[in-house]
């Protein structure tokens, strides 16, 4: 069953790194390799283009106002893989 929105997730990515503020000498070996990351957090929304994962949900019971922080968006095509967190009831 594929991961929906409001599912806790583990999300492995590649991103870019580098960009020095300085000038650096090029190497001439080794081969270039992309960046892999991991973010974990709740799907709260997605695309056929990105996903976006909130690792810190809060509620107010007595209102019923969701806040998130931290909101990461991940574009579909960086995504190697999306793993569901299955979390007891009530979680």
């Amino acid at each position: 069953m594929p991961a929906k929105i409001g599912d806790a997730v583990l999300v492995e990515w590649e991103d870019s790194y580098g960009c020095s503020s300085t000038w650096q000498d090029i190497p001439e070996e080794g081969e270039p390799h992309a960046l892999r990351c991991k973010s974990l957090g709740w799907i709260t929304g997605q695309s056929g283009k990105c996903l976006v994962i909130v690792p810190h949900l809060a509620q107010n019971g007595d209102v019923n106002i969701k806040q998130g922080c931290g909101d990461m968006t991940i574009p579909a095509a960086a995504i190697l893989r999306i793993t569901r967190i299955p979390l007891r009831k009530g979680s």
